[in-house]
């Protein structure tokens, strides 16, 4: 059951959203569907997923080995984690085409652009 602390209601850790395992079962739902299943995307089991609360950032990719970090600090809710998923996966893409990954180029704003398209998000959401 959800906690009250002065009015707001704070959820328990057995009912946190954001979990390593939620995080795995997001990018799994997601290699598996439009765009990303045009891509040879590494299994979960792959990628090391990290759970942070670091108001710094939503998520981050990191390549060799893989993996990628969530943020709990900025996000709570699944459609959050969702694009912020999808938005490390773009990372991940152009990194294993050879792309320059890091940064928010061209090819980065393509790509989340399709994405944001194909799942009716706001293209500047990812």
């Amino acid at each position: 059951f959800p906690v009250t602390i002065m009015g707001a209601r704070v959820l328990t850790n057995d009912m946190k959203l954001i979990t390593v395992e939620t995080c795995k079962a997001v990018y799994d739902m997601l290699r598996h569907l439009p765009p990303f299943n045009k891509y040879e995307l590494p299994r979960p089991s792959e990628i090391e997923f990290i759970v942070v609360d670091d108001p710094g950032m939503y998520g981050q990719y990191i390549p060799e080995p893989h993996c990628i970090t969530i943020s709990t600090a900025k996000q709570s809710h699944l459609i959050t984690l969702e694009r912020t998923m999808a938005h490390e996966m773009v990372h991940l893409i152009l990194y294993l085409q050879g792309k320059r990954y890091e940064s928010h180029n061209k090819n980065f704003y393509k790509l989340t652009h399709k994405v944001a398209n194909l799942y009716g998000w706001e293209p500047l959401d990812l």
